[in-house]
């Protein structure tokens, strides 16, 4: 009898273990967590990764993590995880760090050092240092600006189409001839890494010897381009560049490198940081979430990342070879909201597949870009994108591909290069805010893009009163055809049409608005209508075709350019109001000007009433205040324009 009664004992406890394991439908992560509890609300785990494993194994599909700080996070989702959602505690600061804190600092001079460990991370290849949750800046030479090399690219650029002229060799495009002025035999190549710039990108390289005879600089990685290509059109920037991770680039407080000969940390550290209350953080992982091909229903949200890495390499056009923080490859049905990512080496999100939301979100402080995506129905909806490219100067906002996709109600500024690159084909951008872009690359846009059959409309971009950049806000750039521009807006942004090898397209019902010249450019461009449009500045430029033929001869020109030898820019114009003292255009024939003349469309559409031009100038803008994420049109247009102060 008594054996019966233990057995019976025994058997209740198991059917209520089985019980409770039933109705358990949450995987628990906590900092106090440990990796062997069983992941309930009172035994939680230690890690992420771990609440993965747990869900894999029970077919439990959600996964909360509680309020704390959790380090050295790298998790790898893939097919198994269908349905999972991994969410961070509702209301509470969840941050996950791709890095570990580093300490051990002391004195040397002004500068703290600290050895690294070879068990923490043995190749040192890392490009950020986090100190009480900011991004430092890096040592470089110069301090500001940059130098100027002697390198020299001669042949033709034929678009993205044609290349170059004459093929880059390896040794073209691994050698730089500097000004032994700027560079001697102190230069330590094991630490140094250079950025060479070239017009709307840039290269990123490691060294592999200095020549100090013959002052030239050979990379240990291919750049993009030869040093000192597209010199012919793209100005002084084609022969700059900057020297990180020396030394010498030591200047002032708040930079740091890592020597790489010594195995140190070298940071120079503010007034009011000691080692005591200092927080230092180094990567050790690349994604801090990497999503595997052929995933799908995986949802992320309510959670802070940061200090994700990345190996050296060459960014590629708009930073496209650099890691991202979270990386999702091939997958399909997957939603990232309310998500923080900063202070990354690399991008915030990479992402290709199909139904993918990307909402509520925010991606700042990034080496790289924010968002690059290619696939079909990728939708991004209110998100804010800002001070990107900290690493990489080609760094663009949103760069997207595909097909069917949505960018819209987003706010990009303080971007080095585009804000949106790229849609994909019959795509949409719309009620997306755009200011502070194009701060160091030329060429692009505000929104920007070679896509067939998209649309750009609602958007409003903004640039400071006395700007002396050329925004080229709404680009549709080579082999673009029936795509539509709509209802959109740019202040101070001098271009604020630039159109190259594209059409048919239409132009309607936009407004532009400048202080001084105004040019709308469409330089091999055909079948182009504009309608509705309203035009101010005190004299318009238009610059483009008619269709009339120069002196250049079709044979003289490369296959990718005789292609556009007919091309006859405008061919409806009609409804417009064009508020402007003068009224001008540059025909052009291929990318040669023939004459300057009066515009030809203008006629009844052209007015020179001063006080209704004023009266624009002096106004903001109606229509536009949905445009962004947090309700901020009129106080960034007045802060940017100085109207309705």
């Amino acid at each position: 009898m008594k054996r019966i009664r233990i057995r019976k004992v025994i058997a209740c406890i198991l059917i209520t273990f089985t019980f409770v394991s039933c109705k358990q439908t949450t995987i628990y992560v906590s900092v106090n967590g440990d990796n062997s509890n069983s992941g309930t609300k009172s035994s939680p785990v230690a890690s992420v990764q771990s609440a993965v494993e747990l869900s894999r194994n029970s077919g439990i599909k959600k996964i909360q993590i509680r309020e704390g700080d959790y380090y050295n996070v790298a998790v790898v989702l893939s097919t198994k995880d269908a349905g999972l959602t991994i969410s961070g505690e509702n209301g509470k600061k969840v941050r996950l760090f791709g890095g570990k804190m580093l300490d051990g600092f002391k004195y040397n001079g002004n500068f703290l050092e600290a050895t690294v460990p070879d068990s923490v991370l043995k190749d040192l290849d890392f490009r950020i240092l986090i100190v009480n949750d900011t991004l430092k800046e890096r040592a470089r030479l110069p301090e500001t600006g940059a130098f100027n090399h002697l390198s020299e690219w001669p042949y033709q650029w034929q678009s993205s189409q044609g290349g170059w002229a004459q093929k880059p060799t390896e040794s073209d495009l691994t050698t730089l001839y500097y000004n032994p002025q700027d560079l001697g035999s102190w230069l330590d190549v094991k630490n140094a890494e250079l950025t060479v710039f070239h017009a709307w990108d840039d290269s990123y390289v490691g060294l592999a010897e200095i020549d100090t005879l013959k002052q030239k600089l050979i990379f240990s990685n291919a750049a993009t381009h030869p040093a000192g290509a597209f010199s012919s059109w793209a100005g002084p920037k084609t022969h700059q560049y900057i020297v990180w991770n020396i030394r010498e680039g030591m200047t002032h407080p708040g930079q740091w490198y890592v020597d790489r000969t010594n195995r140190k940390i070298v940071y120079w550290p503010k007034s009011w940081e000691k080692p005591e209350n200092m927080q230092v953080m180094i990567p050790t992982q690349t994604h801090i979430f990497e999503i595997e091909k052929n995933s799908s229903g995986i949802n992320l949200e309510n959670l802070q990342l940061s200090c994700a890495g990345g190996a050296i390499v060459n960014t590629g056009y708009g930073t496209g070879n650099i890691a991202a923080a979270i990386l999702a490859s091939n997958v399909k049905n997957i939603t990232l909201k309310n998500t923080m990512i900063k202070n990354v080496a690399g991008w915030a999100v990479k992402v290709t597949g199909s139904n993918i939301s990307i909402d509520d979100c925010e991606f700042s402080f990034t080496g790289a870009g924010g968002l690059r995506y290619d696939g079909k129905h990728i939708s991004v909806e209110r998100c804010g994108i800002h001070d990107l490219g900290k690493l990489y100067f080609g760094a663009v906002g949103i760069m997207g591909g595909g097909n069917f996709n949505l960018v819209s109600h987003c706010e990009l500024y303080n971007i080095p290069y585009c804000a949106i690159n790229s849609l994909g084909n019959q795509s949409v951008a719309e009620f997306n805010l755009v200011y502070n872009f194009k701060q160091t690359m030329v060429d692009g846009g505000a929104i920007y893009g070679a896509d067939d059959s998209t649309t750009y409309r609602n958007n409003a971009v903004i640039a400071p009163k006395g700007n002396t950049i050329e925004g080229w806000s709404y680009y549709f750039d080579e082999l673009a055809d029936h795509s539509i521009m709509e209802n959109n807006l740019a202040v101070n942004t001098l271009v604020p049409v630039h159109h190259h090898m594209a059409g048919p397209l239409i132009i309607r019902n936009n407004v532009f608005i400048d202080e001084k010249r105004q040019e709308i450019s469409y330089a091999l461009c055909s079948d182009l209508t504009f309608s509705g449009n309203i035009l101010i500045a005190d004299e318009i430029l238009f610059s483009g075709p008619t269709g009339e033929k120069g002196v250049t001869k079709k044979e003289s020109l490369n296959a990718v350019f005789q292609r556009y030898f007919d091309c006859n820019g405008i061919v409806k114009f009609d409804g417009n109001q064009l508020l402007a003292d003068t009224v001008i255009h540059d025909v052009l024939h291929i990318y040669s000007p023939i004459r300057r003349e009066g515009f030809r469309f203008s006629k009844d559409q052209w007015s020179k009433n001063a006080d209704t031009r004023k009266n624009w100038y002096t106004k903001i803008p109606d229509g536009f205040d949905a445009t962004g994420y947090r309700n901020n049109f009129r106080q960034i247009y007045t802060q940017m324009t100085g109207v309705g102060e």
